[in-house]
C-alpha cells in the first residue's frame, strides 16, 4: 500500500481544486517561505481525522477554508480528498478494494461531511480504517513544521503513543477499552437489578398470603352474589305487580279527573267568551270615551293656538319697525367709514410719490458708489500688475549682470575642451544606433501578443458570460429549493402534528382518552377478569365525510362524535365500571348490538321536494355497514341544506318538525329554535382525517418537486463548476499573456528611455561644442550688448515706479469719492424706510376702514332681510288662525256625537255583567269536585311512585354491587325462590356478609398480581446469573487483552531500542544512545526516557543539547521506529530545518535508503533533501494568498549550492 495522491479544494490558500500525485520513492515539495507547502501536510492531517485547529495551526477550523483574497471572494466549504493503493503490502488497508479514497468536507456554519470510496461515514469509520497502521492523526507518518523536536522536550508518559502505535496494540486498547466500557454497563445494570430484585423478593410472601385470602374472599362473593340475585329477582317480581295495581288505580282516578277538568274548561270557555264580549264593550267605551277626551283636548288647544297667534303677530311688527331703524342708523355710519377710506387714500397717494423720488435718488448714489468702487479696484490691480513688472525687470537686470560675469569667466577658461568633446559625441552616437535596433525588437515582440490576448479574453467575456448565467440560474434554483423544502417541512410537521393528535386523541375528552389507553393496555375487563369485547373507539374514527359536508356533519353530530363506539351493552358497562373505578370521568357509549336506525319521516319527505336540499345527513356519511344503525339513529331525522333561506323555507313549510343544518353549520332544531353563529374552521375531529390525506398528497407533490430542484440545481452546479474552472484556465492565460506582453513593452520603453536620455545628452554635447566654438568671436560683442540692455532695463524701472506713484495717488481719491456716495446712499435708505413705515400705516387704515364698511353693509343687508321675513311671517300666521277657527268648529259638532254613542256601549256591558255572575257560579261548583277527584289521584300518584322509586333503587343498588341488568341475571340460569324461601336466604346473605366483613379489605386482583410478581422474580434471577457470567466473561477478556499488549510493546521496544542505538551511532558518527521504561514493573502505563551520549560529550539531561542535536536524535528515534513498523508514507514537514549541512547530507542518505521500502513526502527548503528526491513539486504564490503547485524538472537541483539563487525553480 502506498499513497497515490491528494487532491485539496478550497482548504487554507488552495481555493482552486489543486491535485498531486505521488509514486513510490521520494517526493520532495519545495518553495519560498510562505507560499503554503506546510498546507499540504496540515491537509493530510485534517483528512485523516484531525478535530483540533492548534494542530493545523489555526484558533478555530474555520479557519481551514479560504478566506478570499484580493481577486477571489471567500469560499464556503473546504475539502481534501486523499487516495491509496490498496493492492498488498504488510499494511494492507482492511476495505475490499484495490484503491481507496478518504474525503473530509468542511462548511463554514460547522457541519462535516466524512467518504470513503465517495460513500457517506462516520469519522469514526476513518479512525478505525487506519488503526495500527500508523498513519491517521495520532500516527507518526505525519511528523508536522517544528513537531520533529516535541519527541524529545514531551514528559516520558506522553511519548507512549508513538511507541504504541509502532507496537501495533492499539487495537487492542481500542477493544479493551470498548470491554471495559460494556464491564462498566454490565456492573450498573446488575446493580440496579438486583435492587429491584430485592425489592420484588420482599414482595413475593405477602402477596402469597393475600392472594390466599383473595381466592376465599372470591368464594363468598360468588355466593352472595347468587344470593344477591335470587332475593333481586323475587323483589322484583313482588313490586311489579304491586306497580301494576297501583297504575290500574291511578288510570281510573285520571279519568275522573280529566272529565271534570273537561266541564271545567267548558264552563270556563263560556266565562270567557262572556268575558271577552264584556272586555270588547268596555273597550269600545273606553275608546269612545279617549276619543271624546282627546277632542275635546284638541279643540282647547286649538283655542289656545289662536290667541298664541294674535299675540306673536304684534310682536312681529314691532320687530319690523326696529329692524327699519337700525338699518338707517348703520346707513349713517357707512358713510362716515366711506369717507375716512377716501381720506387715507389720498394721503398714501402723496406718500408713494415720495418714496418713488427718494428711490431714485438711492439707486443713483448706490450706481455711483459702485462705479467708484469698480475704479478703485480697476487702479488697484494695475498698481500690482506694475509693482509685479517692476519686479520682473529687477530680476532681468541682476541675471544680466550674472551672464556679463560668466561670460568674462568663460572667455578665460574654455579654450581647452573642443578636442574631447568631438571623441565623446562620436562614442554616444553608437550607443544610440545599438539601443534603437533592441528597442525595435522588443516592440515586435509585444506586437505579436495582441492576437493571443484579444482571443484569450473573447474566451474569458465569453467563459464569465456563461458562469455568470449559470451562476443566477443556480442561485434561482437554490431559492426555489429553499422555499419548496421551507414548504414541504412546514406540510410535514402539519401532517406529523395532525397525526400525532390522532394517535394521542388530542381535542377529545380526558375520559375518552382513558378508554381507549387502558383498552388497548388490556386493562378493561368483565367483573370476573375475562377480556372484555371489542372497543371501535370514538364515532369520528370511524366515519368519513366529503371536505364540503364536513362543517355540516360536524355540527349535527356535535358531542356525539367523541362518544364511544362499542360491541354491545357489556363492554359498555366494563367501561363505566373502568371509569368509575379510576376516577376519570364519565363518557358516552354507543353499542353496535343495541343501537337502532330511524325511518324516513312525511316530513322529511316533503322537505325532499324544497329547494336547497342536500340530503338526509345519514345518506351524507361513509362508513363500514356494521355501524350503519348508530349512523341513522343519530342522523337519520336530520337533514342538510345548502343555506340558512332555503332552511327555513322548508322549516315553515313543514311545521318546524325536521331538524336541519346548513354546510356552513347554522341549525334549525324540530320545534322552531335556531342555533348557529360562526364556525371555527379545520377546528374539529371529523376534519383531521381529511386535513392529514390532503397535507399528505401536498406534501407528495412538495416531495416530488423537491427532487426536481435539487436534480436541476446539481446538474446546473456541475456545469457551473466546469464553466468556473474553464473561466479560471482563461483568466490564467490572458493574465499570463498581459504579463508577458506587459514584461516586453516594459522592456522596450525602458530600452527607449535610455536611448532617448543618450540622444538627448549627445544633442546637448553637440550644442555645447558648437558654442565653444563661437564662444571666442561673440565673447567681446555680447558683453556690449548685456551692458546696453542692462542700462535699458533701468531707465524702464524708474519710469514704471513714477507711474506707480501716480496711480496709488488716483486710487486713494476714488475711495474716498466712493464713502461718501455710500454714506448719502444710506441716509436715503432711512428715508425711503421711514416713508415706506407711513404708506404701510395707511394701507391697514384703509383695509380696516374697507372691513368696517362691507361689514355695516352685510348688518344693513340682514337688517331689512329680518324685517321681510318678519312680514311673510305675518302672512302666514293669519292664514293659520283662519284654519284654525274652522277646524274649532268641525270638532264641536263631532263631541256631541261620540257622547250619545257612549252612552248606548254603557248599558249594554250592564247586561253581559249579570250574565257572567252566573257562569262563574257554576264553575265554583265545578271547581270544588275536581279538588277532592284530584286529591285521590294524588295519592294513588304518590303510591306509584314510591313503588316505583323502590323498584329502582333495588335496581341502582343491584346494579352498583353486581353491575347487571335482568336479563343478565335471568342469564345465570339461578333457581328463583319461593315465598317461604326467602327468609333462608336471607339469613345467608347476611352470613356472607358478616364473613366478608371479618375478612376485611381484600385486593381481589391479589391472584393476578402474585402471578406477574412471581414471574418478574424468576425472570430477573435468571437475568442476574446472565450478567453475572458476562461480567466474567468480559474481565477475562480484559485479562487477555492486556497480556498480549504487554507482549507486543515488550517486544516492539526491544526492537526499537536496539534500532535507536544503532540509527543514533550511524547519524552521529559515534556515541550512543538508549530508551527505557521509567516503571518497567507497569509495561502499559509506564513512561518513557530517552538516555543519548555524542561524540565526546556527556549528557545529564536532553535539554543540554542544541536545537539540531535535539532535531537529530529524533530523527534517529524515528528511523528507528520505521525499521520496527514501517508505514506504508511519511510526511515530513521540515524536519532537517535545524541541521547543517553534514548532517543533512547524512538525513538524505538514510533517506534514499529506506526509500525503496517505504513512502516519503518531504516539504524542505535544503539542497541536500531535493537531491534524495525522485519526483518535485514547487509551491508558489503568484497573487497574495493564492498557492499554486507546479511539477518541477528533478535535474535543475544539479549543480545548485546551499545559498544559491533557487528562485528559477518557480519561475
Amino acid at each position: 500500500m502506498y499513497l497515490k495522491s491528494i487532491e485539496m479544494q478550497g482548504f487554507k490558500s488552495f481555493p482552486d481544486k489543486t491535485k498531486l500525485t505521488f509514486e513510490r520513492g521520494t517526493t520532495v515539495v519545495v518553495g519560498p517561505n510562505g507560499s503554503g507547502k506546510s498546507n499540504i501536510s496540515d491537509a493530510m492531517r485534517w483528512v485523516l481525522g484531525e478535530l483540533s485547529p492548534k494542530g493545523l495551526r489555526g484558533s478555530k477550523m474555520e479557519d481551514i477554508i479560504f478566506g478570499g483574497a484580493s481577486s477571489r471572494r471567500p469560499m464556503g466549504f473546504a475539502e481534501v480528498s486523499v487516495t491509496f493503493d490498496n493492492t498488498g503490502g504488510k499494511s494492507h488497508l482492511d476495505y475490499d478494494a484495490e484503491e481507496v479514497t478518504v474525503t473530509r468536507r468542511y462548511y463554514r456554519a460547522g457541519e462535516s461531511e466524512y467518504y470513503i470510496n465517495r460513500r457517506a461515514c462516520r469519522l469514526r469509520d476513518v479512525y478505525e480504517l487506519f488503526m495500527n497502521t500508523g498513519v491517521g492523526r495520532d500516527g507518526y507518518s505525519i511528523i508536522g513544521q517544528g513537531k520533529i523536536a516535541e519527541v524529545i522536550s514531551r514528559k516520558s508518559e506522553e511519548r507512549r503513543s508513538i511507541f504504541e502505535e509502532a507496537a501495533g496494540i492499539a487495537k487492542y486498547r481500542h477493544r479493551k477499552a470498548e470491554a471495559e466500557r460494556k464491564l462498566q454497563s454490565t456492573q450498573e445494570n446488575m446493580t440496579r437489578v438486583e435492587d429491584i430484585f430485592h425489592e420484588v423478593e420482599a414482595q413475593v410472601a405477602p402477596l402469597q398470603k393475600e392472594a390466599d385470602r383473595a381466592k376465599r374472599a372470591i368464594e363468598l362473593h360468588e355466593q352472595k352474589k347468587k344470593v344477591d340475585v335470587q332475593l333481586w329477582l323475587f323483589d322484583s317480581e313482588r313490586l311489579h305487580r304491586e306497580i301494576e295495581e297501583a297504575e290500574v288505580n291511578y288510570r281510573n282516578s285520571g279519568l275522573d279527573l280529566q272529565m271534570a277538568e273537561t266541564a271545567i274548561e267548558d264552563y270556563n270557555t263560556e266565562n270567557t267568551r262572556l268575558f271577552e264580549e264584556a272586555q270588547a264593550g268596555n273597550a269600545s267605551a273606553a275608546s269612545l270615551l279617549e276619543e271624546i277626551r282627546a277632542l275635546t283636548e284638541e279643540n282647547h288647544g286649538r283655542d289656545s293656538q289662536y290667541h298664541v297667534s294674535v299675540t306673536k303677530i304684534a310682536n312681529l311688527r314691532e320687530k319690523i319697525e326696529s329692524a327699519t331703524q337700525e338699518a338707517e342708523k348703520k346707513g349713517r355710519q357707512l358713510e362716515g367709514e366711506i369717507a375716512e377710506g377716501d381720506r387715507r387714500r389720498a394721503a398714501m397717494a402723496v406718500l408713494e410719490e415720495k418714496h418713488k423720488a427718494l428711490s431714485a435718488d438711492y439707486e443713483e448714489k448706490n450706481r455711483e458708489a459702485v462705479a467708484l468702487g469698480k475704479e478703485s479696484e480697476e487702479l488697484s490691480d494695475r498698481v500690482a500688475a506694475i509693482f509685479t513688472d517692476i519686479e520682473e525687470r529687477e530680476a532681468e537686470a541682476v541675471d544680466l549682470r550674472v551672464r556679463m560675469q560668466v561670460i568674462e569667466s568663460n572667455r578665460q577658461s574654455d579654450s581647452g575642451k573642443n578636442e574631447s568633446m568631438s571623441a565623446e559625441i562620436a562614442a554616444y552616437d553608437a550607443v544610440t544606433e545599438k539601443l534603437l535596433r533592441e528597442e525595435n525588437a522588443k516592440k515586435e515582440a509585444a506586437e505579436a501578443y495582441v492576437g493571443d490576448i484579444r482571443a484569450a479574453e473573447a474566451a474569458q467575456n465569453e467563459a464569465a458570460a456563461a458562469a455568470g448565467t449559470l451562476r443566477e440560474k443556480l442561485q434561482n434554483l437554490q431559492t426555489a429549493e429553499q422555499e419548496c423544502r421551507m414548504q414541504s417541512d412546514l406540510c410535514r410537521q402539519r401532517r406529523d402534528a395532525f397525526r400525532a393528535m390522532e394517535e394521542n386523541f388530542e381535542g377529545y375528552g380526558n375520559s375518552v382518552r382513558f378508554v381507549m389507553e387502558a383498552y388497548a393496555a388490556g386493562r378493561i375487563t368483565t367483573p370476573d377478569g375475562r377480556k372484555c369485547g371489542r372497543i371501535y373507539g370514538p364515532l369520528s374514527k370511524l366515519i368519513t365525510v366529503v371536505a364540503a359536508h364536513t362543517v355540516a356533519i360536524e355540527t349535527a353530530l356535535g358531542v356525539n362524535l367523541q362518544h364511544i363506539v362499542v360491541e354491545d351493552d357489556t363492554v359498555a358497562k366494563a367501561a363505566v365500571a373502568a371509569l368509575k373505578k379510576a376516577e376519570a370521568g364519565r363518557a358516552t357509549f354507543f353499542p353496535v348490538s343495541a343501537m337502532r336506525g330511524t325511518n324516513e319521516t312525511d316530513e322529511m319527505r316533503e322537505a325532499a321536494r324544497c329547494e336547497g336540499y342536500i340530503g338526509v345527513a345519514a345518506s351524507l356519511v361513509s362508513s363500514d355497514e356494521h355501524f350503519r344503525n348508530i349512523i341513522s339513529s343519530l342522523l337519520g331525522r336530520t337533514v342538510v341544506f345548502d343555506n340558512l333561506d332555503h332552511a327555513a323555507d322548508m322549516a315553515r313549510r313543514t311545521r318546524y318538525r325536521v331538524r336541519v343544518v346548513t354546510l356552513d353549520g347554522q341549525v334549525i332544531n324540530a320545534g322552531g329554535s335556531f342555533t348557529g353563529g360562526s364556525v371555527k374552521q379545520r377546528a374539529g375531529v371529523l376534519s383531521r382525517a381529511g386535513e392529514i390525506a390532503a397535507l399528505g398528497e401536498k406534501l407528495k407533490k412538495l416531495t416530488a418537486e423537491l427532487s426536481r430542484y435539487q436534480a436541476e440545481r446539481e446538474k446546473c452546479a456541475a456545469e457551473l463548476k466546469e464553466a468556473e474552472l474553464t473561466l479560471s484556465d482563461a483568466e490564467s492565460r490572458r493574465g499570463l499573456l498581459l504579463e508577458l506582453q506587459s514584461a516586453e513593452t516594459a522592456e522596450a520603453d525602458r530600452i527607449a528611455a535610455k536611448r532617448e536620455a543618450n540622444e538627448a545628452l549627445c544633442q546637448k554635447l553637440r550644442a555645447d561644442f558648437e558654442a565653444l566654438k563661437n564662444a571666442h568671436v561673440g565673447y567681446e560683442e555680447e558683453l556690449k550688448t548685456l551692458a546696453e540692455k542692462e542700462k535699458t532695463l533701468r531707465a524702464q524701472i524708474a519710469e514704471i515706479s513714477a507711474l506707480r506713484t501716480d496711480l496709488s495717488n488716483t486710487r486713494g481719491q476714488r475711495l474716498d469719492e466712493k464713502n461718501i456716495a455710500e454714506e448719502a446712499a444710506r441716509a436715503l435708505f432711512l428715508q425711503m424706510s421711514l416713508v415706506q413705515k407711513d404708506i404701510d400705516n395707511e394701507k391697514a387704515g384703509i383695509a380696516e376702514s374697507d372691513a368696517r364698511a362691507e361689514g355695516i353693509r352685510a348688518e344693513i343687508a340682514e337688517d331689512k332681510a329680518r324685517a321681510a321675513r318678519f312680514a311673510e311671517e305675518i302672512t302666514a300666521e293669519e292664514a293659520r288662525q283662519n284654519a284654525n277657527r274652522n277646524t274649532f268648529k268641525v270638532g264641536e259638532a263631532r263631541l256631541a256625537e261620540l257622547n250619545e254613542k257612549h252612552a248606548r256601549v254603557t248599558a249594554g256591558n250592564l247586561s253581559l255583567e249579570s250574565r257572567r255572575n252566573t257562569v262563574n257560579e257554576k264553575l265554583r261548583e265545578k271547581t270544588a269536585e275536581k279538588e277532592n277527584i284530584l286529591r285521590a289521584h294524588a295519592k294513588n300518584e304518590n303510591l306509584l311512585s314510591r313503588l316505583r322509586e323502590e323498584q329502582d333503587k333495588l335496581s341502582a343498588k343491584f346494579f352498583e354491587d353486581h353491575e347487571m341488568s335482568r336479563n343478565d341475571a335471568l342469564l345465570l340460569g339461578y333457581e328463583p325462590l319461593k315465598p317461604e324461601e326467602r327468609a333462608a336466604a336471607l339469613e345467608l346473605q347476611t352470613s356472607c356478609r358478616n364473613k366478608l366483613r371479618a375478612i376485611g379489605n381484600v385486593d381481589l386482583d391479589a391472584v393476578n398480581k402474585y402471578k406477574e410478581i412471581k414471574e418478574r422474580y424468576d425472570y430477573m434471577a435468571g437475568q442476574i446469573a446472565d450478567m453475572t457470567a458476562a461480567r466474567d466473561d468480559l474481565l477475562k477478556i480484559i485479562k487477555e487483552l492486556e497480556g498480549q499488549m504487554k507482549t507486543s510493546f515488550t517486544e516492539t521496544f526491544r526492537q526499537i531500542n536496539e534500532n535507536f542505538g544503532r540509527s543514533f551511532t550511524e547519524l552521529f558518527g559515534g556515541g550512543s544512545a538508549e530508551v527505557t521504561l521509567s516503571d518497567p514493573e507497569d509495561v502499559l502505563t509506564s513512561g518513557i526516557e530517552i538516555k543519548v551520549a555524542p561524540p565526546g560529550k556527556i549528557i545529564k539531561n536532553l535539554v543540554q543539547l542544541s536545537g539540531g542535536e535535539q532535531s537529530f536524535v529524533a530523527i534517529a528515534l524515528f528511523f528507528a521506529i520505521l525499521q520496527v513498523n514501517p508505514t506504508p508514507f511519511f510526511i515530513l514537514d521540515e524536519i532537517e530545518a535545524a541541521l547543517d549541512e553534514v548532517n543533512v547530507a547524512r538525513f538524505a542518505a538514510y533517506i534514499k535508503r529506506y526509500s525503496t521500502e517505504t513512502q516519503f513526502i518531504i516539504i524542505t527548503h535544503r539542497r541536500g533533501t531535493m537531491e534524495a528526491a525522485d519526483r518535485l513539486y514547487g509551491v508558489t504564490m503568484p497573487e497574495h494568498g493564492i498557492s499554486k503547485v507546479l511539477a518541477l524538472d528533478v535535474k535543475s537541483v544539479s549543480g545548485k549550492g546551499e545559498g544559491d539563487d533557487w528562485n528559477g525553480l518557480f519561475s
